[in-house]
């Protein structure tokens, strides 16, 4: 493994990781929702962190220089403004919904910085003799 695959790797690896974790963090509360709207959500972020995973360990993925990391957690983020959108109504079901979104609008940013720093350390590693 070279520099670059070090470099890709490890940017995927944080991007899996949160979503895979936040996957199962959340899962409990499609248990706990009274209302089926209100574990869309949590269910479609647990699917979400289960194929992420699953991303990550197929076909080398994990050496490449990808976006897909990007997108899960922006699709996470995503998710998380439905669930606020949805559920504003009641204070109870909205509360776990906003600590989600600052992970995941933290995590996002984290991973497009780290995303551009890859690609300039890949860069860099090609124009090296």
């Amino acid at each position: 493994m070279n520099l670059t695959q070090s470099v890709n790797r490890t940017v995927n690896l944080i991007g899996v990781a949160i979503a895979g974790l936040a996957g199962f963090a959340f899962a409990p509360e499609a248990i706990i929702e009274p209302d089926t709207i209100d574990k869309v959500d949590d269910s479609l972020l647990f699917l979400l962190g289960i194929g992420a995973i699953a991303w990550y360990l197929t076909n080398g993925h994990r050496y490449a220089r990808s976006l897909v990391p990007v997108i899960f957690v922006a699709v996470a983020l995503a998710l998380k403004i439905f669930a606020i959108a949805v559920e504003i109504g009641d204070a109870e079901d909205v509360g776990d919904d906003f600590g989600g979104l600052i992970l995941f609008v933290l995590a996002t940013a984290l991973l497009i910085y780290e995303y551009v720093k890859a690609g300039r350390v890949a860069q860099e590693g090609a124009a090296a003799p």
